[in-house]
């Protein structure tokens, strides 16, 4: 006796295969953007940066690597977002990106309302 459930192919395939639409690509892009960017920020900011700062701006590249890794994922989480509701894309990758930027949204306000 069988009691999986009974999955069409085609569908199954539609929901683990890569992004179909164009912003469901660029979804995916600027995640994996922010997957590069991230840990780069990491790597300096722990090992590499020369001496402390006064300010968060006063050292640019921490700043930008920071700042861009922050923008990749928001901007990724609402195309991500807009490729699902508006254009019906079903691809998880665009699901996992459209998680990730609500994440990096989450917890950016946590920070700023921390303090």
């Amino acid at each position: 006796m069988n009691t999986t459930p009974h999955i069409p192919g085609s569908l199954w395939r539609r929901i683990i295969r890569p992004p179909s639409t164009r912003l469901g690509r660029w979804s995916v892009g600027l995640a994996i953007a922010f997957f590069v960017l991230f840990p780069l920020w990491i790597v300096y900011a722990w090992f590499l940066r020369p001496i402390p700062r006064p300010s968060f701006f006063s050292d640019p590249l921490h700043a930008f690597l920071l700042l861009s890794a922050a923008v990749a994922a928001i901007t990724s989480g609402i195309v991500g977002a807009g490729a699902i509701v508006a254009k019906g894309e079903r691809s998880v990758m665009v699901v996992l990106s459209a998680l990730v930027g609500a994440f990096v949204v989450y917890w950016t306000i946590g920070e700023l309302l921390g303090n």
